[in-house]
């Protein structure tokens, strides 16, 4: 496992269906940005909410909370995600992550149904990627995540 991925305390995957979404394959998308390990497992709940017309809303949502899920996440998200997608993150590091050391990346829901992992801000799947301050300065892990190659290999 990647020595940057200790550094990442939880994850969180969310995303939200609206009505003409079919919730099934909305939930099988979440999957396919998941590694194997965590795929066949019931992770996300389902938040029904109304919208401000009183449209019907789901809210997907799933926190990676142990060390080895967090660490098999995060590993996974380096191996697919393309190096120039990384690299823009990395260049808008100040648009992606906040004071309290977390790490936020959007991901195209449209071609996560197609099973492709690509950075997107229309109707996105949105991760949360919480950063340990004990670890050290979260802006310099960040960097050093983002400019990680994965290790298929976890512990």
């Amino acid at each position: 496992m990647l020595r940057e991925t200790n550094a990442i305390q939880s994850v969180q995957i969310s995303t939200i269906a609206h009505a003409t979404d079919d919730l099934d394959r909305v939930q099988a998308a979440l999957r396919l940005i998941l590694p194997d390990s965590l795929r066949g497992r019931e992770i996300f709940t389902r938040r029904y909410m109304e919208g401000h017309h009183g449209n019907p809303i789901v809210r997907f949502e799933a926190n990676l909370t142990r060390t080895q899920e967090v660490g098999e996440f995060a590993n996974y998200l380096m191996e697919r995600l393309a190096k120039n997608e990384k690299l823009l993150i990395e260049r808008e590091l100040d648009a992606h992550t906040d004071e309290d050391s977390n790490l936020f990346i959007r991901l195209d829901k449209q071609q996560a149904f197609r099973g492709l992992v690509e950075l997107g801000e229309e109707d996105p799947i949105r991760l949360r990627l919480k950063f340990s301050r004990l670890s050290g300065e979260a802006r310099e892990l960040m960097k050093r995540f983002l400019e990680s190659e994965a290790s298929a290999q976890v512990h």
